[in-house]
């Protein structure tokens, strides 16, 4: 695992990167950098206040910037900008903002360097600049991207692709495809990333850019890998390793070296080693001690998979030192936790424990959630086998809290990829409709020119000419009502996305809000500890439900945008999926001094979808806990009626506003209660009710009126046979789950 997030990390790292590659390829074979900075100077000085001078100043500011030299840099690239505006020089204009913006980025002000390259994008735009409007699109892009910004990033890459395909620049194309291929593969689109990164080796190779092909088979090598495609990453790169020699990037082939041994140690491969070696050697050669400690990282996770863990110790103790001095906190982190594995396994349980408690407090400091989760896991684990049950019980709420972010991620990245699916799917939609309509107006031009033939036939045609007419009026009417029939599959479709969006933008709005007030309130003056806590208590409910507001959202979006497929029916004990979700619930119910208790024996068994049954199950419970107040009881319970299994969810809640007897649950027609946190969407038991339906079964809800608790009934098949020992669960008393009130 450990070895897999090392690779992500530097995958991340190296993302887009290759789009600017060439130029620092070319400015790293400049030679002493000092020296033409020292040049520039005395040539700016001397020269007249012209365009010549503006190109100067420019060259000067983005020389002094890789330098380090900011404030001096951003000195001479405003000058350079007053002169250029002064001469009406666009060119000297978009250079030196886009130079400041480049300044501000390297220095970590991103949103100055924003609102300076959006400054040189527009009036790059706006004075139809040919040379350097191009550079800024790529440099904003370079931005959008390192801040994850996804939607800049594409509409300024692409905006640069159109620029340069427009001007025959194919070079440049090609090299801005290699950043387009990036942006794609950090937003998961590894398919769409694929197809373009192949487009920018094919253009690179006809126009003889070596150094954009090599850049474009590094970045296909690193999507494969991400897709765990070892065999077609394996390919590339042993493509990729000849034609290094033909650049001037001395850093590509220990970078290669690194990327072809993570991919032979996963194929489990002896030559991965070799590799692993080789790498080193050249980044220990370009004297770089950080790249050197990723990859001595990288080879003792290769040395403890392969059992051996003396030289596995030694590469982390190295690797850590080196990293350590170059201050790259991530790499540190993880390669703490590589330590505390191989202490771990080696039998040696507090130096494992002491470098899981540094990766953990490294983690914790750089908010490095996969690296705290496996801190936390290991710590926990540790804390257990010593007896400590007090402290592992602590580590394993951090292990799950950082898995919950992590979940939190992706949930949100698949809402994202499915709207991007929905939108996408339209636009095929629309152009089948449109490929359509045009092929059903040539039909009717065609139809039409046969009419006519068959008037001008004379009167002995006219028999045939009615029949013809009478079978065009069929065809019309038949595919009138094909059209209807697709435009109301539309209509739904448009009112499924809008509804989906809705209830996003409506009931996420609210936590998303309550979050920021709360972090307002942390960064202002100390607050009580009583209030503090109280604060921390509405934070937390108001998180848990965001969750579960997720999970039902997803599960109804896919059910809605893609279609039901058919239930997978499965004999399903209720018991234990009941003692599934109390136990999932549990810590719920004690945190709001609730007592939720379970009375089935065991022999109860349906024929239904488990993970529908689960599904359902989350939500009543969770309903049930969220609407009773501290000191009330939930209770479950199940009895046979007939050909199904009736289980009960009933509470000592507030229940519902006015007296309601048991009756079909219809959601949106059911009165709403007041909840102790935010209000929900209601779209648990909207999703509640369509799965049990597809289940066969039925979903019912009754309630004596306001502070008289509400019952929800869920009513599902029994399964055949159910009676048989065969089926039946071991006799077991109830399952009670309480808290202390």
């Amino acid at each position: 695992m450990i070895q897999v997030v090392t690779w992500q990390r530097l995958a991340l790292a190296l993302a887009f990167w290759g789009l600017f590659r060439g130029e620092e390829v070319r400015a790293a074979g400049r030679p002493n950098p000092r020296a033409i900075v020292d040049s520039l100077r005395h040539r700016a000085a001397t020269e007249a206040a012209d365009t010549s001078h503006t190109q100067t100043l420019n060259e000067l500011g983005f020389d002094l910037a890789q330098l380090g030299q900011y404030a001096e840099a951003r000195s001479v690239l405003r000058q350079a900008q007053r002169l250029s505006r002064q001469l009406g020089f666009a060119t000297g204009q978009v250079r030196a903002l886009s130079g400041l913006g480049v300044s501000y980025q390297n220095e970590g002000n991103f949103p100055q360097a924003r609102v300076l390259l959006d400054s040189a994008v527009a009036l790059g735009q706006q004075l139809h600049e040919q040379r350097k409007l191009g550079s800024a699109l790529l440099n904003r892009a370079r931005l959008c991207n390192s801040q994850d910004d996804y939607a800049c990033a594409l509409e300024s890459v692409q905006a640069a692709r159109r620029f340069f395909e427009a001007r025959g620049d194919w070079p440049r194309t090609s090299q801005t495809l290699n950043g387009l291929g990036s942006i794609y593969s950090n937003r998961g689109d590894y398919p769409r990333a694929v197809a373009v990164l192949f487009e920018a080796v094919r253009l690179a190779r006809q126009h003889h850019d070596a150094q954009t092909e090599v850049n474009a088979l590094g970045n296909i090598g690193n999507v494969y890998l991400k897709e765990k495609e070892y065999s077609q990453a394996l390919q590339t790169y042993q493509l990729l390793l000849p034609r290094l020699d033909a650049v001037p990037d001395f850093r590509g082939k220990p970078e290669a070296y690194h990327d072809l041994a993570i991919v032979l140690a996963h194929l489990h491969r002896p030559q991965a080693e070799a590799y692993f070696k080789k790498s080193l050697a050249g980044f220990e050669q370009l004297k770089e001690p950080a790249d050197v400690g990723q990859v001595l990282g990288s080879y003792a996770n290769f040395l403890l998979d392969a059992g051996r863990r003396a030289e596995a110790v030694q590469a982390y103790t190295r690797a850590l030192a080196l990293l350590q001095a170059a201050d790259d906190n991530s790499s540190t982190a993880n390669v703490l936790n590589g330590l505390a594995q191989a202490y771990q396994q080696s039998g040696q349980p507090a130096l494992a424990a002491t470098h899981a408690r540094a990766a953990l407090a490294l983690a914790q400091r750089i908010h490095d959630l996969p690296d705290l989760q496996t801190a936390a896991t290991r710590l926990a684990a540790l804390a257990k086998a010593s007896g400590d049950y007090r402290r592992a019980l602590a580590y394993t709420e951090q292990a799950q809290a950082a898995n919950d972010s992590l979940f939190s991620q992706a949930k949100a990245e698949q809402i994202g990829r499915l709207q991007g699916d929905f939108q996408l799917s339209q636009e095929r939609e629309r152009r089948q409709a449109l490929a359509h309509t045009s092929a059903a107006q040539a039909e009717t031009l065609r139809l039409r020119l046969r009419q006519l033939r068959g008037l001008a036939a004379g009167l002995t045609a006219a028999a045939l000419g009615a029949l013809v007419l009478g079978w065009l009026a069929w065809q019309l009417r038949r595919r009138n009502r094909l059209v209807e029939k697709q435009r109301a599959e539309l209509t739904e479709l448009n009112a499924t996305k809008d509804r989906l969006f809705s209830i996003i933008g409506h009931d996420l709005r609210a936590p998303l809000h309550s979050l920021h007030t709360f972090v307002e309130l942390l960064s202002g003056p100390p607050l009580p500890p009583e209030r503090l806590r109280q604060y921390t208590r509405h934070l937390t409910q108001t998180l848990d439900q965001t969750l579960v507001l997720l999970e039902n959202l997803l599960g109804w979006a896919v059910m809605q945008l893609r279609g039901a497929s058919p239930p997978r029916a499965e004999i399903l004990s209720l018991a234990a999926a009941v003692e599934d979700a109390a136990s999932l619930l549990a810590p719920t119910a004690e945190a709001a001094g609730l007592t939720l208790r379970t009375t089935l024996r065991g022999d109860e068994w349906v024929q239904a979808d488990p993970a529908a049954v689960r599904l359902v199950l989350r939500n009543l419970l969770s309903n049930a806990l969220k609407f009773t107040p501290s000191g009330g009881q939930v209770t479950v319970a199940a009895e046979r009626r007939e050909g199904a299994w009736q289980l009960a969810v009933a509470d000592t809640g507030q229940g519902l506003p006015t007296p309601t007897p048991r009756q079909p649950l219809a959601p949106q027609g059911l009165p709403r209660r007041a909840a102790q946190g935010a209000p929900g969407a209601g779209l648990g038991l909207v999703l509640s009710r369509d799965y049990v339906r597809r289940s066969h079964g039925e979903l019912e809800v009754a309630s004596a009126g306001p502070g008289q608790g509400t019952t929800f009934y869920l009513l599902l098949p029994a399964a055949e046979g159910s009676a048989s020992p065969l089926l039946r669960a071991p006799d077991s008393s109830p399952a009670v789950t309480a808290s202390a009130a």
